[in-house]
């Protein structure tokens, strides 16, 4: 198990503050953010590359803090790889253990159950740079794992690969994840990525850790602005708190002309934003009527199609509203939406809404 206890560390003028987080044994934990945030500023402190100026790193129960990092036993795949392109593949996946001067026989089993999951094996002969993308990759994967160390870091490693080799990479670490228990830090910016692959992601902005939770309650209630707009989420509305309840707010949104009961606290006349994701805002027609609940719009739509769903842009024509909207392909067609159709209708339902503070 890692344990990251209020870390902090610079580089220059850039500082990385007070960050918390943890990651069970056999579980991965994404870090996410844009570039610049410190995310592998943040790995670089846990591998030993950096000094930390406050906190601590633990492992299994160890303050691995002031350690030299050739003592942390750990494994890292960092962004452009680090494979020796003179050597060989094998020679690459056994400098660590020559290195250390290890007995064949306390590495050979791992080597060869390694080199049959990830199907290098012919491979070995060859030299790093007679190699694809894809295949340095998992030679780089492989080499992390082969000192047995208790935690893998993930520095970005399949950025620069195409959608359809990063996702059958994706299910390689998932694989090499569930037969040997891999417990597994992931730096990335990638939201599709993190929840492929992470049960609970951070996300850093600025060097502050802004979200720490469940990957799928990040992104369905973000907990800062700069949070959702990380995560890519348009549809946030102004709004007032008007009345507050033990566990409840009442809230006026102009923009959408409603009031709403919400849960949370925050006090009243505080300045607040309501949001609602892409794909849970709810096309409506006489087939398909409105449910209890829901905030109904009428305006015109323009589509833009993507390769399995289609982005809508609603505009409302009465006052300056759009909303955004993510539907199938089989949705659309069911609706008959049309580009720049107007007259088309939407719903907001109230148990879909988030809020966050304003500012």
């Amino acid at each position: 198990m890692l344990e990251i206890k209020n870390l902090t560390t610079k580089v220059g003028d850039f500082c990385l503050d007070s960050i918390n987080l943890s990651v069970d044994a056999g579980k991965c934990h994404a870090v996410l953010g844009p570039s610049g945030s410190g995310k592998s500023t943040l790995l670089n402190a846990i591998l030993g590359v950096l000094p930390i100026t406050a906190g601590c790193v633990w492992l299994d129960g160890e303050d691995m803090s002031r350690r030299p990092i050739e003592q942390r036993n750990l494994g890292y795949v960092p962004q452009h790889l680090g494979l020796f392109p003179h050597l060989s593949v094998r020679d690459n996946l056994l400098y660590s253990v020559r290195a250390r001067k290890r007995p064949r026989i306390d590495w050979q089993p791992l080597f060869e159950k390694l080199v049959e999951v990830t199907g290098i094996g012919d491979l070995l002969e060859r030299r790093i740079s007679t190699l694809s993308g894809g295949e340095r990759q998992r030679v780089a994967l492989v080499r992390a794992l082969m000192g047995k160390s208790r935690l893998v870091l993930l520095d970005e490693p399949f950025t620069a690969l195409n959608e359809s080799l990063r996702q059958e990479l994706w299910w390689l670490v998932k694989e090499l994840q569930r037969e040997r228990e891999l417990t597994v830090l992931l730096i990335t910016h990638d939201l599709t990525e993190a929840y492929f692959l992470a049960e609970n992601i951070t996300v850093l902005i600025n060097g502050r850790q802004e979200q720490n939770g469940e990957t799928v309650n990040v992104y369905h209630s973000p907990a800062t602005l700069a949070v959702a707009g990380f995560l890519g989420i348009k549809n946030l509305f102004s709004a007032t708190v008007v009345h507050r309840s033990e566990n409840h707010i009442v809230v006026d949104c102009t923009v959408l002309n409603h009031r709403m009961r919400l849960s949370g606290n925050a006090p009243v006349g505080a300045k607040i934003r309501v949001g609602i994701l892409p794909e849970n805002v709810a096309l409506r027609d006489a087939l398909h009527p409105p449910r209890q609940g829901e905030i109904l719009l009428t305006g015109r739509v323009q589509l833009i199609q993507m390769k399995a769903s289609v982005d809508i842009r609603f505009e409302n024509l009465d006052r300056p509203l759009v909303v955004h909207i993510s539907a199938s392909q089989r949705l659309v067609k069911r609706f008959m939406l049309m580009d720049e159709q107007v007259g088309v209708t939407i719903g907001l339902p109230e148990t879909a809404l988030f809020w966050i503070p304003d500012y």
